[in-house]
């Protein structure tokens, strides 16, 4: 991979063309706004960045022509960041903006095409990945790589894990065997502990998992109930997808249908090598 090479940004204008890309981290499509978990190979997440005019204030800007996003082995010139252990490719995406604007102005603005290429070195806090970053900025605001201090505020900067194998894991919180009535929910959310392999909680934070509840029941997760900051229902309330946050994973409410009897939650992630069971039971 050819990593970006610019004049120093700190010998130019930065902010100069007044436009400012930071992560979208309103939106939540199953995976961490600013953070990727992929395997080599893979086609990664869609990134979606927000730009705006300047870094405060009312202004509503024109629409940007094009943000571009660019891998980097270090995006920071002061070494903010540990050097990156992994690679993707291309070597630039350019994304055009489109639609409107929201009320606070700023514009959504979405890459994808990027691929998990290879993993060069062992991320410093877990040995199961290689970490990549990618830059999204606007080319008349930043001038490019490596972005200085003074450029960092216009710039918004993703995280890519790359693993070499589903070695996260998953152990029991708190949940499990619990009895509750018809149309009711269960007292106790469902939550599990993750780690990577060697048991870092801070390593995985970000982590995309699943509760999905099988059997014959007609419960689902209560989106009425939501406490995390990040969660999806789906598959008509019987899949729910969280975000690990410092190594802590938890469900939605379980709420009870008309059916009695017991039923089983299974808690996974396509990162991990397991999975963790809750039993609960409609009486």
């Amino acid at each position: 991979m050819t990593i970006a090479s610019h004049a120093d940004p700190g010998d130019l204008n930065p902010g100069k063309g007044n436009i400012c890309i930071r992560v979208c981290m309103e939106e939540f499509d199953g995976t961490h706004p600013a953070i990727k978990d992929h395997f080599v190979g893979e086609p990664i997440a869609p990134l979606v960045a927000l730009a705006r005019y300047a870094l405060w204030g009312p202004y509503m800007p024109p629409l940007p022509e094009f943000v571009n996003f660019v891998p980097a082995i270090n995006p920071y010139s002061q070494d903010m960041v540990p050097d990156a252990g992994a690679t993707v490719t291309p070597d630039l995406i350019s994304s055009r903006a489109s639609g409107g604007r929201s009320e606070t102005g700023q514009t959504a603005i979405t890459c994808t095409g990027f691929t998990a290429e290879k993993i060069i070195d062992a991320s410093p806090i877990s040995p199961d990945y290689g970490v990549a970053y990618i830059a999204a900025y606007e080319n008349f605001t930043v001038p490019g790589m490596p972005i200085s201090p003074q450029c960092i505020p216009w710039t918004a900067l993703f995280t890519i894990r790359i693993w070499h194998a589903p070695t996260a894991m998953l152990t029991y919180a708190n949940g499990n065997q619990q009895t509750t009535a018809p149309f009711r929910n269960f007292a106790i959310p469902l939550s599990m502990i993750t780690t990577d392999s060697a048991g870092s909680q801070r390593a995985v934070n970000g982590m995309q998992v699943f509760f999905d509840i099988v059997g014959n029941t007609d419960a689902i997760f209560d989106a009425s109930g939501v406490t995390t900051r990040y969660c999806q229902i789906v598959e008509e309330g019987r899949r729910a997808i969280v975000i690990s946050q410092e190594g802590v994973a938890i469900s939605p409410p379980v709420k009870a249908g008309a059916l009695t009897g017991s039923f089983e939650v299974i808690g996974t992630s396509r990162i991990a090598g397991n999975g963790v069971s809750y039993a609960l039971t409609v009486a």
